[in-house]
């Protein structure tokens, strides 16, 4: 690496990091004095109640973060006529810029990495420890959905165990119901659910008079429903549209073919994948627009005008985001359009200072 580009990112990197952590605390404090009359006793639980408040604001304080370090950095760059000086050294304008959208660009690689683990349930962690029940006990209860030609209805299911109780199925051809099972328990075992003691009821396919019946019988075991995971089951019923990447690459495989409305889940999806790039894509556009010299400009008026600019468009795409998971507008056009858009902009940018 040449020397201007480690000077660039090491200041880059420097700023970044203050401002990281000075968002960070700003955060965790003001959601900390806010939600005070519902913060836990138990000195243990405040500190895990910090630590997920902390990883919470990771996804609006890191992009903020990595916009304003740029700005911060060259207009420092700018004050001290560093900028101006490398520029008459014949350094090409894009270069100069190269290191800082590098590092955004990784930065927000590994904050798409990250959704896949549990980091993207931390928000879930946090109101657990306010609602004051435990972290790893998951259950749903009263749960009738639709998977291939079988309506499935169970009474209670644990998402961590990977168990339900009292479950029915409903095997329907035309709209008639060819026949009932029911199972007192049932485990998923990371491919199908097994289940036990299951009584199946069969329909006759034609009723008519002096045909016969319907049968009844009785299975130890049954394997059923395979691929139709427990945490995919428990996502369509709750509210709080928290996935991971995994997670939710799972319940749109599970659930695209059975009709049941899933842009919810894939606003979720394409927020996680492609809004972290919103810090990068910003850092290539502005510092197209910076002045090479602070003698003809007001420089703390203009960086206002940035740091305004970053926060309108910030707060447009949030708003996009929150009607595509809504349901309001798609979410290709709420959440990947926009980033498309800011790409495209900043690839006419470069290409144009060649």
């Amino acid at each position: 690496m040449k020397i201007y580009a480690k000077y660039i990112a090491g200041l880059y990197l420097k700023y970044l990091f203050i401002l990281f952590v000075a968002l960070e605390c700003f955060y965790v404090g003001v959601d900390i004095l806010t939600n005070l009359k519902d913060f836990p006793n138990s000195a243990n639980l405040q500190l895990l109640y910090v630590v997920f408040t902390a990883l919470i604001a990771v996804n609006y304080t890191l992009p903020l973060s990595m916009i304003f370090a740029l700005i911060i950095a060259k207009f420092n760059m700018i004050r001290s006529n560093e900028l101006i000086c490398l520029y008459s050294l014949g350094m090409p304008k894009n270069s100069l810029i190269m290191p800082p959208f590098i590092i955004a660009m990784f930065i927000s690689a590994c904050f798409v990495a990250l959704n896949c683990t549990p980091f993207a349930y931390a928000l879930e962690f946090q109101k657990s420890l306010v609602d004051m029940t435990h972290l790893s006990d998951k259950t749903s209860k009263e749960m009738l959905l639709r998977y291939g030609n079988k309506f499935v209805f169970i009474r209670e299911m644990s998402e961590t165990a990977k168990s339900a109780t009292d479950v029915k199925l409903f095997d329907v051809n035309a709209g008639n119901i060819m026949s009932y099972s029911v199972a007192s328990k049932a485990v998923y075992d990371d491919k199908e659910w097994k289940f036990d003691e299951v009584n199946t009821t069969i329909f006759p396919s034609e009723i008519k008079l002096g045909s016969a019946g319907y049968e009844t019988k009785f299975t130890e075991k049954l394997a059923d429903l395979g691929g139709f995971a427990p945490k995919s089951i428990a996502k369509i019923y709750d509210s709080s549209n928290s996935y991971s990447i995994i997670d939710a690459l799972n319940s749109i495989r599970t659930f695209k073919s059975q009709k049941i409305d899933i842009s919810s889940v894939k606003a979720a999806l394409y927020s996680m994948i492609f809004s972290p790039f919103f810090a990068p894509f910003m850092v290539l556009i502005l510092y197209y627009f910076l002045p090479l010299s602070g003698r003809f400009f007001n420089l703390a008026l203009l960086s206002f005008i940035f740091i305004i600019v970053t926060l309108c468009l910030w707060g447009i795409l949030f708003i996009l985001t929150r009607f595509s998971v809504n349901g309001v507008i798609l979410p290709e056009i709420g959440i990947i359009l926009p980033i498309l858009a800011l790409f495209a902009y900043g690839g006419v940018l470069y290409f144009r200072h060649r």
